[in-house]
């Protein structure tokens, strides 16, 4: 077997983690965003149809004939603004307003998170940090929170219209709601917060969803973690890679209290599943792969994780990583492809 990138040894929580808070530099080894290139085609999308946008000025968006453009930004159903610290407000006052705001630029992930900032609603980011190739990024009002995109992989200006389509109408599978491992009652959700990637041989899109249940003492954490890989940039396209594995790593900064799924097999694939659960360490690890000869165009995991913390203050944080992996079976050996998704996750409720 031939691996596209390896990972050198490396403890736990570098793994999981990056450089520090702010722009994730391209480290090599364990602490780099593996095989991080754009793919060489604009990835397919639907979803704009019947949508008006409305785009501020220095943004450069390409012609789509499916979208439908408006001159005043109270009239649009998302609006989409240049980065940098000059357009924070006008980011702050569209998700004050109620509707979905995409950026894109350089750092246009600090613009998001400081326009989340002044919105005083919960948010959260499932990495708090970036490269210098993520160039898109959005928050979307829901329900007196917000929740927030971040594109990795894509090229500007020509995949803005594929990532404003997906922040209108993400193409999610339908996860199991509840898991076997119900909330407590009382829980608040936070935020969910996205990750969505294009590589040279896929796409794979990743959630956190976290929920805070204050009314239990110690307090509880529910972290979701959904995570979806495509054999191609979509549910749509294709590529001589196939979806191989999924494998989604936490460490929590407290006792882990419940777990879930458990090693089982479900709809096709084969649950192996770790945790330090009665350890010093909090750390969880569920890795799905595909059953004996199932051959899938893309498969969906879904996990839960639950700890106990005494500080509620804001932010809340752990570690994870979502790590993706692709195979395509050769005539004398096979080669894979990985991609990874490391960083510290914050999350801030507003209570």
């Amino acid at each position: 077997m031939v691996e596209t990138a390896t990972m050198p040894p490396c403890t736990r929580r570098a793994l999981l983690t990056t450089a520090g808070t702010g722009v994730i530099t391209s480290l090599a080894g364990c602490g780099s965003l593996l095989n991080n290139s754009p793919s060489t085609e604009a990835p397919p999308f639907e979803g704009t149809d019947g949508y008006r946008v409305f785009m501020a000025e220095g943004v450069d968006f390409p012609n789509v004939e499916a979208v439908s453009f408006v001159g005043e930004e109270s009239s649009a159903d998302v609006s989409v603004y240049p980065s940098g610290d000059g357009h924070v407000q006008q980011v702050r006052d569209c998700l004050t307003d109620g509707r979905p705001a995409v950026v894109a630029g350089p750092d246009a992930q600090w613009t998001v998170m400081q326009a989340c900032a002044r919105s005083g609603r919960s948010y959260g980011f499932t990495q708090n940090g970036w490269t210098p190739t993520d160039r898109i990024a959005a928050a979307v009002p829901k329900q007196g929170r917000l929740d927030t995109h971040k594109f990795v992989g894509a090229e500007l200006p020509r995949d803005l219209p594929w990532a404003v389509s997906e922040v209108l109408d993400p193409q999610l599978p339908d996860f199991p709601e509840p898991l076997d491992l119900g909330v407590p009652d009382g829980s608040t959700t936070i935020g969910r917060s996205r990750i969505r990637g294009v590589n040279d041989v896929g796409g794979f899109d990743r959630w956190d969803i976290v929920r805070l249940a204050v009314k239990v003492e110690p307090a509880v954490v529910s972290v979701d973690m959904q995570a979806t890989i495509y054999g191609g940039a979509t549910s749509k396209s294709a590529s001589s890679y196939k979806p191989d594995r999924v494998r989604l790593v936490s460490d929590v900064p407290g006792n882990i209290t419940g777990i879930s799924p458990q090693n089982t097999d479900l709809e096709g694939l084969a649950v192996e599943t770790t945790d330090s659960a009665g350890s010093d360490e909090s750390f969880t690890q569920y890795t799905f792969t595909p059953q004996k000869n199932a051959e899938l165009r893309s498969f969906a995991a879904w996990t839960r994780t639950q700890f106990q913390t005494n500080d509620t203050e804001p932010p809340i944080s752990y570690d994870s990583n979502g790590r993706f992996r692709w195979r395509d079976p050769q005539l004398l050996e096979d080669d894979t492809w990985v991609h990874h998704t490391p960083g510290e996750a914050v999350w801030y409720p507003n209570r």
